[in-house]
């Protein structure tokens, strides 16, 4: 009885030793499912071919959050496009996953909304010239802006959300109607060499003299002489007071309106 009691252990014991080898046998043999790339949905037809081009991927292949990592630049001017499929570019989502883009332009297109690009803090050169863009508080965060161009974007009466950007060197607002409250802006602007505000509704040039006397908008500010030097269109200004940069006039290369 003893030697059969002893057996019937024997035997239970091997099997619970079998079934814990085996346990220990299938997990290591567990293959980890391999991540699926994450898509990034880009509503925009013509803006999404304008991607996969400038990523180098075919026609019809997803863009995903890891290829939308390695885009720096995109350029999406439609002004020379012949086929108008960069005119009709309306809408940026897809784009708030490029946080390394450093270079955007897309002027002539038909994008109203710069909600989609509001944290691409590390953007320094916005062009949306001739845009309907009427509203730039979305980017109210950039602080890297060295190049800002809104050329003819008549629906921005406020530029304030620019502020932060205190390295801008060249700003570009031509018919851009933010008048002299507008200035407060362009005073935080210390290092600029270029600025066209023709025909923005300024009828004090005060804080431009302002600039000048701490060495901005002159040949002599960094980054002037590489450009071809100081650049201002102050034309379509009236009631100015151009006697306020008259001291300054022999050291900017290129001024218009004064």
């Amino acid at each position: 009885m003893k030697k059969r009691l002893f057996f019937l252990l024997c035997f239970a014991t091997m099997l619970v030793t079998t079934a814990q080898l085996n346990g220990c046998s299938d997990d290591d043999d567990v293959t980890p499912e391999e991540e699926v790339p994450e898509v990034v949905e880009i509503p925009d037809a013509a803006l999404a071919t304008q991607i996969r081009l400038q990523l180098g991927l075919e026609a019809d292949a997803d863009i995903t959050v890891e290829d939308m990592l390695e885009l720096e630049e995109l350029n999406l001017d439609a002004e020379t496009d012949v086929t108008g499929e960069l005119s009709e570019i309306a809408d940026l989502t897809g784009l708030e996953y490029a946080t390394n883009l450093t270079y955007l332009h897309f002027g002539y297109t038909a994008v109203t909304d710069l909600t989609p690009i509001k944290d691409l803090e590390n953007i320094t050169y916005l062009r949306m010239n001739n845009t309907e863009v009427a509203d730039l508080s979305p980017i109210a965060d950039y602080t890297s802006l060295t190049y800002f161009n809104a050329n003819t974007v008549t629906t921005i009466t406020d530029i304030s959300p620019l502020a932060g950007n205190t390295g801008m060197k060249e700003i570009i607002l031509r018919d851009v109607p933010f008048g002299n409250e507008g200035m407060a802006t362009i005073r935080a602007f210390t290092g600029l060499y270029r600025i066209n505000m023709r025909g923005t509704g300024v009828t004090d040039i005060s804080v431009l003299a302002e600039l000048m006397a701490e060495g901005a908008l002159l040949d002599s500010t960094p980054g002037a002489e590489e450009a071809g030097g100081a650049d201002l269109d102050l034309r379509g200004l009236e009631g100015i007071n151009c006697s306020l940069i008259e001291p300054y006039k022999d050291q900017i290369s290129n001024i218009e309106g004064c």
